[in-house]
Parts: structure tokens; C-alpha cells; sequence
């Protein structure tokens, strides 16, 4: 009875480390699978990336190669075969010939969206045939071009008559003002002689003969 128990734990204790071992290795197959993935998977990008950019470069290259090379009509479709609303844009590159570029451009506007014209644009009248003016119409016409151009020079003109006219009467006035101080400055040079004249005559007046006798002052 006593070795029931204990034989029966250690078949229990040496089961449990088998499943324990058994999971410990399980563990350690999927992580090797996993190490052999991922070094796999990094393998295989860098070879993508290898594989990237080997064609990035050759596709530059091309590219180069490409612009480098000028492209003629030879190299490019029949612009009069492409339909209608079709793309042009391989003709309007840089290394394209320009003549290709041109016929290309030409077949373009040949299209029939490029050519609808209704009656109210300007440019679509006939101005090949105008009627010839005559000489009264002529004069009318360059009268009412010129108008402003007259207006403007009248304007100066009267501007230079009213500053005449100003300049003229403030000279009048300039000298009316000196002719009339010239006459006050003589007339005030002129009159001390004059009272020394009645002074003078005062005192003839009033002086003694030539005899010594003193007239009688008559009251």
C-alpha cells in the first residue's frame, strides 16, 4: 500500500517533465522555424532590393538615353492617325524634332473640336474688305481722336494768357507804386525850399530901410 503512492507520484512527476520537455522543444523547433523564416524573408529582400534597384538604375539609364536621343517622325506614330480627343503628349517633349512637334501641332487644330466658330466672335468677321472714309468722316474721326489732345494744349494756352496777364498788371501796379513814391519824394524835396523862400520874404518885410528908420508897426 505505501509504495502505491509514491510509484504513482513519480510516474505523475516524470510525466509532467516530459510534457514540460516536450514543450521546451517544441518551443525551440518553432523558434529555430522562425530564425530560418526571418533569415529567409531577409534574404529574399535583399534580393528584391537588390533586384529594385538594379532596375531603377537601367530604367535612369534609359531615361538618359532617351532625352539624349532625338526623337523624328520615324519614332513617333502618325499624328494624322490618331482619333479624335486622342493624346499628343509624346510630341511635346523636349528631345522631340521640332518639325514632328509642328506637324503633330498642325494635325492637332485639324480636329473638329478646334474648329467650331459661332457669330459672335470678333475675330471670325472679314476685316480683309473695309469701306474707304471719306475726307469729312476722316476729319470727324480725327477730331474726336484728338480732342483731348487739343482740350490740353487750349488749357496751357490760357494759362500762359492769365499769367501774362498777371505778370502785366502786377507790373503796372509796381510802377504806378514807384511813380507815385517819386512824386511824394519830390514834393518833399521841394517844399523846405519853399518856406525858406517865405521866410526870406517875411524878413525883407520887416527889415529896416536903407536909411536906418524903423517902419511904425501898423495895428
Amino acid at each position: 500500500m505505501s509504495n502505491k503512492p509514491s510509484g504513482l507520484f513519480s510516474r505523475w512527476t516524470q510525466r509532467r517533465q516530459q510534457v514540460e520537455e516536450e514543450r521546451l522543444a517544441e518551443e525551440a523547433a518553432t523558434a529555430r522555424a522562425q530564425e530560418k523564416t526571418d533569415e529567409q524573408d531577409l534574404s529574399d529582400l535583399e534580393v528584391t532590393e537588390s533586384q529594385l534597384e538594379s532596375s531603377l538604375v537601367q530604367e535612369s539609364d534609359q531615361e538618359a538615353t532617351d532625352e539624349a536621343k532625338v526623337l523624328t517622325a520615324e519614332d513617333l506614330p502618325d499624328p494624322d492617325k490618331i482619333e479624335v480627343g486622342g493624346s499628343f503628349a509624346s510630341f511635346m517633349g523636349a528631345n522631340v524634332d521640332p518639325t514632328a512637334k509642328a506637324a503633330a501641332l498642325k494635325a492637332l487644330w485639324k480636329q473638329p473640336q478646334y474648329n467650331e466658330i459661332d457669330g459672335l466672335l470678333e475675330y471670325a468677321l472679314d476685316y480683309s474688305n473695309q469701306p474707304k472714309l471719306s475726307a469729312e468722316q476722316s476729319a470727324e474721326i480725327a477730331k474726336k481722336i484728338f480732342r483731348h489732345v487739343t482740350k490740353k494744349e487750349d488749357e496751357v494756352k490760357e494759362q500762359e494768357l492769365a499769367q501774362a496777364a498777371e505778370d502785366h498788371a502786377t507790373e503796372s501796379a509796381d510802377e504806378s507804386t514807384t511813380a507815385s513814391l517819386s512824386n511824394e519824394t519830390h514834393i518833399d524835396s521841394e517844399a523846405p525850399e519853399d518856406i525858406l523862400d517865405i521866410e526870406s520874404d517875411d524878413l525883407s518885410q520887416n527889415a529896416p530901410d536903407s536909411e536906418g528908420e524903423t517902419k511904425e508897426t501898423v495895428v
